[in-house]
């Protein structure tokens, strides 16, 4: 019975020592912390603390600046093409707006030499884009990094002189330039600007 009795409490205490977890090495440390951080995380969490937590990420991002870049047409002698570009605050209201087209020097004779030999051209706005009726708009909502890259455009367009010709560069030319850098798909830049806009804005989507 003595012989019985002292191979149970050996076997017992071998199978005891079986069933302890050997220490985790390196890697699975590493595993089982991941582990641990996913089961504890946000989603594993209850109580008031994690439904007070979850609005936050939304409401950062009903209060993020959003960016745009808007392509216009306006009236003219046969219109003009320029673009509207800034932030959007989290009311829905532009901010930071700024102006850029290509748009011939030397007033009508100028615009008139145009159409036979380059001539010097302004990127800058024009009284005429803020006063004269807009025919056609195409609004795109752009990312940071989106935004970053036609503003580094134009900073490197207005950096560098600027040759206009009606036939060669001309305001769609600029304005097809820029939608390229955000990969979209331009129509024929020897449109006239109304029809420019339409067709940019059907090929890409609102």
């Amino acid at each position: 019975m003595g012989k019985k009795l002292g191979s149970f409490v050996f076997g017992a205490i071998a199978f005891a020592l079986l069933m302890v977890p050997a220490p985790l090495g390196a890697s699975d440390r590493h595993e089982a912390g991941a582990q641990l951080s996913l089961q504890s995380g946000p989603a594993a969490s209850t109580g008031p603390r994690a439904s007070q937590a979850r609005p936050e990420p939304q409401a950062a991002r009903l209060h993020a600046v959003r960016y745009f870049v808007e392509f216009r047409s306006r009236t003219g002698f046969y219109g003009h093409t320029y673009v509207v570009y800034g932030q959007i605050d989290s009311r829905g209201k532009r901010t930071d707006v700024r102006y850029a087209g290509l748009y011939p020097e030397g007033g009508p004779v100028g615009f008139m030499l145009g159409h036979v030999l380059p001539v010097p051209a302004t990127v800058e706005a024009v009284q005429d884009d803020l006063t004269d009726p807009v025919t056609e708009a195409y609004l795109r909502i752009l990312t940071v990094e989106e935004f970053a890259k036609i503003t580094a455009m134009i900073h490197r367009l207005r950096a560098n002189t600027q040759l206009w010709n009606a036939l060669l560069n001309n305001c769609n030319d600029f304005a097809a330039e820029l939608a390229q850098e955000l990969g979209l798909r331009t129509p024929s830049t020897l449109l006239i600007p109304e029809v420019f806009i339409s067709e940019l804005r059907e090929m890409n989507g609102s």
